[in-house]
């Protein structure tokens, strides 16, 4: 967070004086001190405990004279005026000085005339000199404004200003009626004194011995010091020398010399240091430094000590040109202490093993140098309104990286690293994308899983084209892919993958038959599919092909009424479908398998033709799948009350085309009929492909209120009895307050089985997530969130905070562990972090320990919008 204390001392002045400017006095006088009560009443401030503040400050009318509407025109007003044509004018009893939006009062006054023109050159005020304008206010002991020059000086001033922040701009100018009315300022305002302000050159204002706070004078918690302050409105920056940070009048921060920012141009600088601690890298500090190298580029250069491990520099530069945008994010830890001693001991550790995985990933250890580098890269370019890029390159030194820095690189899963550039082209008929897609994956030594290499695609082809709107109704379209497949071999492993290049061409035909209750599609589709393959292991072809017709029937039928419940009506609609499917048996095992996996069954991929992702496999299918939508809707509001759906597909044969992988596959034979015992629900034989009803799927959205939302997803397997995935949701959030509440549950079967354990209920993922933010006393709130796996009796995250947030102020402190994975003796791994986060609304938001916890929160508290400590 910039550093942007003092910012609202050049609304003080520099609105409400746009006219009359300071210069020297002909008469001073020494004022006491003002009391607290003597400063709440001249601030205007109004106890009444309605909000966060505990009031608000009042703002008198301004009363104006016609024709000061319309003009610019300066108007002086005085109970008793000794006037003359030369010299001096002195005014007494009450002065006023208006023009519209804009108001000077005070008890005396000395008007001066220039010698040669005999206008009004200057003016003093003495004795309760007020300055006005709508939410902004100045009382000062004394005065000078010379209009010439449009120099300025005050002495002895108390001021209050609302403050405008980046979600908080300036008002306009209010209109007359409200002008001649008292108008309420609810708005967060900075006030404070100063002993004198000076303004000699135009757009620069400086300031002696002046305070600075947010909070209500009737509770100064805290508030900023300092010697001599400056405000550069030319340059949008400000300075400070001898600044104090004051809490409850104790200095707790000081520096000699502070440079800030006093409106939103971006500025070169250091921002707040970072201060904390985590299991990984132990105690840090980090002193982030903001460079504007250009307003369409700029870099963040961080320098960090972590205790563990050693200096550490980031940098973080953006850039937006007319066509491009993009982030890139380096990192370098050199001669890391921690690395160094992991090192060292996985040697004496594992040196001893057989494995000859363990040893190839045990020597991809030793040589990984100490010297720590990642680098993120994302880039998106549109060229022109058809064509564009998008790139997103991640790349980290060593298998043990992603694991011992937190950073935001882009993870497929644990242990991937997505690299990968697109060229894309989009026009009315054909669309195209050019793709290099490939993945650094980490091979740590001490996981208990052996992580395996994906396959890259480099490149891949697609050029895909629709023609709806023919004659007689024909939409024509064709899909065609073309793709490179290449792999690594996994360390320690002489298997040798098959690679090679895949071409699919899968062109089509529908037509669409609607009614207002009623609607058919039918489709038509071949999937031409060659193979040239190279490192294949003998029997299987090196130019394995596949020539489908795929055939499919899509209809649906709509029907409503009105129905009246507990007194609110609705209109209930239901919506059955039924979708059919035909795809003769094509003898696949023959083909290697680079992308594709089995879907997992949900509502809607009940009504895909096929059940396999991916190219590789195209399943064979004589099937109906039947469902039954049946929605709530609210008639005033117009919003879903609540969705019910359930569906099923039935089967006309047995499914033959599996996931095998060859004849080697001693669970994959060629013929279906020479099948072994079942070992997997995917393989032929087994009952999952035998069965003749798929299992149910159910889903239910229930909105009770505004308050209260819950979701339920649920398969359903009649032939066995049992659920085979469930998911449960419920969101408590009343609209307009803090308070949240989610619950959710999770069950997959067989979904988390350890290394080494078989199949059983142990091996069953069955996890709960509770998550909260809710207030618990005046200001106060509780941050949360606990995911716990049952089965194995372990927290996947556990997070929890307390937060304070008041009118001028706010501090959070947040810890929270988070499971990171296995080792090798199946022990359950977990990195710890604390976060203390304060804030100085007005001032700035200062994550003291641990960086910055807001996207944590955020990703953790489904609903959770972070306005901790904003300027309200």
């Amino acid at each position: 967070m910039r550093f942007t204390t003092l910012i609202q001392f050049i609304l003080i002045i520099m609105t409400s004086m746009l006219l009359f400017i300071p210069i020297s006095f002909a008469e001073t006088n020494q004022n006491p001190p003002l009391t607290q009560s003597e400063i709440i009443d001249q601030l205007g401030w109004i106890q009444t405990g309605e909000n966060r503040c505990g009031g608000h400050y009042i703002e008198a009318p301004f009363h104006y004279p016609e024709t000061l509407l319309k003009t610019n025109a300066i108007q002086i007003t005085s109970n008793e005026l000794l006037f003359a044509q030369h010299g001096t004018s002195i005014g007494q009893g009450k002065v006023t000085i208006s023009r519209f939006g804009q108001q000077i009062i005070a008890n005396k006054a000395y008007l001066y005339r220039d010698p040669a023109t005999g206008k009004i050159s200057a003016i003093e005020l003495f004795d309760q000199v007020t300055l006005r304008e709508p939410n902004s206010l100045i009382k000062a002991a004394e005065g000078r404004f010379v209009i010439k020059t449009k120099a300025q000086y005050l002495r002895d001033i108390l001021y209050r200003t609302a403050i405008y922040s980046a979600t908080h701009k300036a008002p306009a100018l209010p209109t007359n009626t409200e002008l001649q009315e008292t108008r309420e300022v609810s708005q967060l305002s900075a006030w404070g004194q100063a002993k004198a302000f000076t303004q000699e050159v135009p757009h620069i204002y400086e300031f002696d011995q002046a305070s600075y706070s947010t909070c209500p004078p009737t509770r100064n918690t805290w508030r900023v010091k300092a010697s001599h302050i400056t405000l550069n409105k030319e340059t949008g920056r400000g300075t400070a020398t001898h600044a104090r940070i004051l809490v409850k009048g104790i200095p707790v921060f000081y520096t000699p010399y502070l440079n800030f920012p006093i409106d939103s141009r971006r500025k070169t600088g250091f921002l707040w240091p970072n201060v904390g601690t985590n299991s990984l890298s132990g105690p840090y500090f980090s002193l982030p430094f903001y460079w504007n190298l250009a307003p369409n580029y700029d870099t963040m250069i961080t320098p960090a000590f972590l205790s563990k491990r050693g200096l550490q520099l980031t940098d973080n530069t953006r850039y937006l040109t007319e066509k491009s945008s993009g982030n890139i994010n380096l990192q370098a830890l050199p001669n890391d202490k921690n690395f160094g001693i992991f090192q060292n001991t996985s040697q004496n550790q594992f040196q001893s093993s057989t494995n000859p995985v363990t040893q190839s990933e045990l020597r991809r250890l030793e040589n990984a140098s100490t010297t720590r580098k990642s680098l993120e890269w994302i880039n998106i370019t549109h060229f022109n309104e058809h064509w564009s890029d998008a790139i997103d390159y991640n790349w980290v030194s060593d298998d043990y990286y992603l694991r011992d820095f937190s950073n935001n690189l882009n993870q497929v899963t644990q242990n991937q690293l997505l690299q990968q550039a697109e060229l894309n082209y989009k026009g009315q008929n054909w669309n195209f994308m050019g793709r290099i897609q490939g993945y650094q994956t980490m091979h740590p030594v001490d996981e208990s899983v052996q992580v395996n290499n994906q396959y890259t695609r480099a490149p891949q082809l697609a050029l895909n084209g629709n023609y709806p709107d023919n004659p007689y109704g024909l939409d024509y379209f064709i899909d065609n892919d073309l793709t490179r497949f290449d792999i690594r071999s996994n360390p320690g492993s002489l298997t040798k993958m098959p690679m090679g290049n895949r071409l699919n061409i899968q062109p089509g035909v529908s037509r669409a038959f609607t009614a207002p209750y009623f609607s058919v599609r039918p489709r038509l589709q071949f999937a031409l599919t060659e193979y040239r393959i190279g490192d294949v292991t003998s029997p299987n072809t090196s130019d394995p092909s596949r020539a489908l017709p795929i055939f499919d029937v899509d209809s649906g039928m709509y029907f409503d009424r009105h129905i009246t419940f507990l007194h609110k009506g609705f209109r209930q609609t239901l919506e059955p479908r039924a979708y059919y499917t035909y795809i003769p048996f094509r003898e696949q095992n023959q083909i290697p398998i680079f992308d594709t996996t089995v879907n997992t069954l949900t509502y809607d991929q009940l009504f895909l033709y096929n059940r396999f992702s991916g190219l590789d496999r195209i399943n064979d299918a004589n099937q109906v799948a039947l469902g039954l939508t049946s929605r709530f809707i609210d008639d005033v509001s117009g919003t879903e009350k609540v969705k019910l759906a359930l569906g099923q597909i039935i089967y006309f044969r047995k499914r033959s085309v599996t996931l095998c992988s060859g004849p080697l596959d001693p669970t994959c034979p060629i013929n279906p009929a020479d099948a072994p015992a079942p070992t997997s629900v995917d393989f032929p034989g087994t009952s999952e492909n035998e069965r003749n009803r798929s299992p149910l799927s159910g889903l239910l959205n229930y909105t009770v209120n505004p308050n209260w939302s819950a979701t339920f997803n649920t398969i359903w397997n009649p032939q066995s009895n049992h659920v085979d995935n469930q998911s449960i949701g419920l969101h408590f959030q009343p609209p307009n307050t803090e308070k949240i509440v989610n619950l959710g549950y999770n069950f997959v079967r067989n979904g988390d089985q350890l290394p080494g354990e078989s199949l059983s209920s142990a091996s069953n993922l069955s996890q709960t997530d509770l998550s909260t933010s809710w207030p618990i006393l005046h200001d106060w709130s509780a941050l949360g969130r606990w995911t716990q796996n049952w089965n194995h009796h372990h927290f996947q995250n556990l997070l929890y905070g307390l937060q304070y947030d008041s009118c001028c102020w706010a501090i959070r402190f947040v810890t929270g562990r988070t499971f990171t994975g296995l080792n090798l003796n199946n022990i359950f791994q977990y990195n710890t972090q604390f976060y203390i986060q304060f804030a100085l609304k007005g001032l700035g938001s200062v994550p003291v320990t641990g960086g910055d916890p807001n996207q944590l929160l955020t990703s953790s508290i489904s609903g959770y919008q972070n306005n901790f400590g904003r300027d309200f």
